[in-house]
């Protein structure tokens, strides 16, 4: 699907009255595409992980030689609601703020920051209307001293509150006509001489603001159909991108002194943000996101066949709790705290589990409580790093059976950057439970190495193979459905090679993984997409193609690519685009 970026451009249009300061007013972009994540696999895999979207293009070739890197589009984009509740909550000074209400993200391509994911529509003002009133007078109640620091309750101290907090809400400074704008909401008339109601009208109208809603990437021009983001565009560019929220007095304060011109501060600023505990947890949701590991959470597990999964107190739930502490810590620990290389996450001999996934993993159990802790897998595991985590394992198999063709189309479509195609229509995507002694690999085997199907499910299924010594519910086996499993496996037509490239097991797989150039920069096309907003097409290519070059040639530590992101010409300049590609 495309979508032109006229229809973000109709953001700018549509918010002329309020990006010039008229409190309360929005209209924003309608409508949008739906989630058009798909999937090859008869077994519902559900997003093709944005795989489908990336293509081979970039970073499927071991070797390339990147074209120019040029300007990125201008975008307003819309805050998610993850954003928008870590924002609330800075902004605020709340916690816990509630936005149940606002409509949860959209998923496009693979991520819940695509920008042609969400879009303002009346549902979304709606929400955004009642959530802002609800949390504006939470915080008059319980955070008014620290929003309003002056005590006078006259037209000076409302001045200097509605500077203060229009800079930090709309992340820049507000002009001359907003201040005046928002002013009018401590007149009397209107608060019948109560200063608190003023604030808690100022917070509300903030709050369904555009201005608040939206993060610009507009930049102004500079000539020849160029933009370049304003110091404080480029302090919302840097603490959305590592923070997933709104810029802290550091960044305010480099934007203001106009520090950010200089790349030298922009690194410095980068590797500071990734650094903090904000940082990580960043990091760890691109990670939750491009392993699709969501999906752990919505795979219905059958009693019966796993009957291990509901011992513990709190059942599923809390194993699935459990398992989402684990890839958070790992992927944390190698990129912050281990070698911060892209090898350590495939090859890994350890990993992070609390008592209760201990248990159910059948590991020495760390003593730690709910708190996940490193724990050796020990000389004769069969685990092994990313692959072997309970999200994947768990997220990417069938009710009470594996799945092959969902695991091996993960690693095809998200690790290597191989389009793979939907299924064509009125396929049946059901599997029965095959007679006793036919294993899953059997079952899958005989529905798809013929006809119409043989295609695809030749990228997708022999990968996945090799991770049949694990079942549905991410434990270890040897058997199947009273069969011998058969974890060889084997990858098929990948980018500059001739023959099948084999292997035995999960570990065999990994080990491949962990010094493949393509799943390299794989890993890097996929993290731009995730920072940057959109699937890199046409003109955006040789941006992301740079960085994931880079990240190989230059043997780059897993954070140093990260914020190499940042560091790119295309960070700070943009081009009136005509389309973007979802």
């Amino acid at each position: 699907m495309r979508t032109t970026v006229l229809l973000v451009a109709l953001a700018v249009a549509g918010c002329t009255a309020e990006i010039s300061g008229t409190p309360g007013t929005s209209t924003g972009p309608n409508g949008g595409p739906a989630n058009t994540g798909s999937s090859g696999s008869p077994n519902g895999s559900g997003s093709a992980g944005g795989a489908a979207a990336v293509g081979t293009g970039g970073a499927g070739s071991t070797t390339m030689t990147p074209g120019v890197e040029g300007p990125s589009p201008r975008l307003l984009r819309q805050l998610t609601l993850k954003e928008y509740t870590a924002t609330v909550t800075d902004l605020l000074h709340i916690t816990n703020p509630d936005t149940t209400g606002i409509p949860p993200d959209v998923t496009i391509a693979g991520y819940t920051t695509n920008v042609t994911g969400t879009f303002v529509n009346q549902s979304y003002m709606d929400a955004y209307s009642s959530t802002g009133a609800a949390l504006a007078a939470r915080a008059v109640k319980e955070a008014y001293t620290t929003l309003v620091t002056c005590t006078t309750q006259d037209t000076a101290c409302a001045t200097t509150f509605v500077n203060g907090f229009g800079l930090h809400a709309f992340r820049r400074p507000l002009v001359a006509d907003e201040t005046a704008r928002y002013l009018k909401l401590f007149d009397n008339t209107v608060t019948g001489g109560d200063f608190k109601v003023g604030v808690g009208l100022v917070l509300q109208a903030t709050l369904i603001s555009p201005n608040f809603l939206f993060r610009s990437e507009l930049g102004t021009d500079g000539g020849q159909g160029t933009f370049t983001l304003t110091p404080y565009e480029l302090a919302s560019a840097l603490s959305y991108t590592y923070w997933g929220t709104m810029p802290d007095d550091a960044l305010f304060s480099a934007a203001s002194t106009g520090a950010l011109a200089n790349k030298t501060e922009i690194e410095t600023q980068a590797r500071r943000l990734l650094a903090d505990t904000r940082g990580r947890a960043r990091v760890a949701s691109f990670f939750y996101e491009w392993l699709e590991s969501p999906r752990a959470y919505i795979a219905a597990k059958d009693m019966g066949t796993y009957p291990n999964l509901y011992k513990p107190a709190g059942g599923l739930s809390a194993i699935v709790d459990a398992m989402r502490a684990e890839e958070d810590a790992f992927v944390t620990n190698v990129v912050f705290d281990s070698t911060k290389k892209f090898s350590e996450l495939f090859t890994a001999d350890y990993t992070f589990a609390n008592d209760t996934l201990a248990a159910y993993y059948g590991l020495p159990l760390p003593g730690t409580g709910a708190v996940p802790a490193k724990v050796s897998l020990g000389a004769g595991s069969t685990r092994v790093g990313l692959l072997t985590t309970g999200m994947f394992l768990l997220g990417h198999a069938r009710t009470n059976e594996s799945s092959p063709t969902q695991r091996g189309h993960l690693i095809r479509a998200n690790i290597l950057c191989t389009d793979i195609p939907p299924p064509p229509p009125n396929v049946n995507t059901a599997i029965s439970q095959g007679a006793p002694g036919a294993t899953a690999r059997q079952q899958i085997t005989a529905l798809t190495s013929t006809g119409i199907c043989v295609t695809c499910h030749s990228l997708q299924d022999p990968i996945g193979f090799g991770l049949e010594g694990f079942g549905g519910d991410a434990m270890p086996r040897t058997i199947d459905n009273g069969g011998a499993v058969d974890a060889s496996g084997q990858i098929n037509g990948l980018a500059g090679t001739t023959a099948p490239i084999t292997f035995n097991g999960v570990k065999e797989l990994s080990t491949f993984l962990a010094t493949n150039n393509i799943a390299r920069k794989c890993l890097a096309t996929n993290y731009y997409r995730y920072a940057r907003g959109f699937v890199p097409l046409a003109a955006d290519l040789p941006a992301s193609d740079k960085l994931g070059q880079a990240f190989v040639d230059n043997d780059q530590d897993i954070p140093d690519m990260f914020v190499q992101v940042a560091l790119q010409d295309s960070f700070t300049t943009r081009r009136s685009a005509e389309t973007l590609t979802q």
